[in-house]
């Protein structure tokens, strides 16, 4: 993205409506009294007034030669701009929803996995306090529940619908997860204990959720890669695409 002009505060990113939507960065202020369209790091349209913003500023994109509008418009109780391309609008990136790729449903599962294993884990830590009669295992077995179904309603809507912001999310909490868990399944390894024989089982469960929380974590990568909105412009895969 380029530099904002001297004193710009606010940067509006629009995708024109041409081979392989390229981006175009209205910069200027939130008073709109001038503003520029940034094309490739060039202005290709500058209004020196917000008279002249409202009025509205036209010009050719110096690589296709399309007429380029910009103006100042109403938009509910106050002002937006609006850029036209060759009589099309262009689209706020903001504004682009991407439906959800097959790389961010497998995400999704993914951290819901991770948060199965550690809901069994939690059941096997409220068996061993009715087993023993132990409080620190009900403590612990409760929070994991609690914790996971919290994970449960949140990491996998927010992959799948949150667009990239979401997926994002899921990775640091997935990340956060990996190290609880991997340090839950460190600490029920060592010798067996016959009075706690599901020991080994919790460490498994916590080492298996831990695992599913980093490949979460990793492959979010590749989610937020295919969510990339020019992307999905370019194949099709955008809701109320024009």
């Amino acid at each position: 993205m380029s530099a904002p002009q001297n004193g710009a505060e606010n940067e509006i990113v629009f995708l024109l409506p041409l081979p392989g939507w390229p981006r175009a960065i209205f910069q200027g202020d939130f008073s709109y009294r001038t503003g520029r369209l940034v094309l490739d790091g060039r202005p290709v349209l500058h209004a020196a007034s917000r008279t002249e913003l409202e009025h509205g500023v036209r010009g050719r994109l110096p690589s296709t030669s399309e007429t380029v509008e910009m103006q100042l418009v109403p938009r509910g109780a106050g002002h937006d701009v609006r850029v036209i391309v060759a009589g099309r609008a262009a689209r706020r990136q903001s504004d682009v929803r991407a439906r959800p790729a097959r790389s961010a449903w497998l995400h999704g599962c993914q951290a819901l996995a991770g948060s199965a294993a550690g809901f069994a884990a939690s059941y096997l830590y409220l068996q061993k306090a009715t087993a023993l009669g132990s409080e620190w295992a009900f403590k612990m077995g409760t929070h994991m529940a609690g914790w996971h179904l919290l994970l449960t309603v949140t990491l996998f809507p927010a992959s799948v619908w949150g667009q990239r912001v979401g997926i994002r999310s899921v990775q640091w909490v997935s990340g956060l997860f990996f190290l609880i868990h991997a340090g839950i399944a460190l600490a029920n390894l060592g010798p067996s204990d016959a009075t706690e024989p599901s020991d080994a089982w919790i460490a498994s469960l916590n080492a298996v959720s831990g695992l599913l929380f980093l490949v979460s974590a990793v492959y979010g990568n590749r989610a937020y890669r295919d969510m990339d909105p020019i992307a999905a412009l370019r194949a099709g895969r955008v809701r109320g695409d024009a």
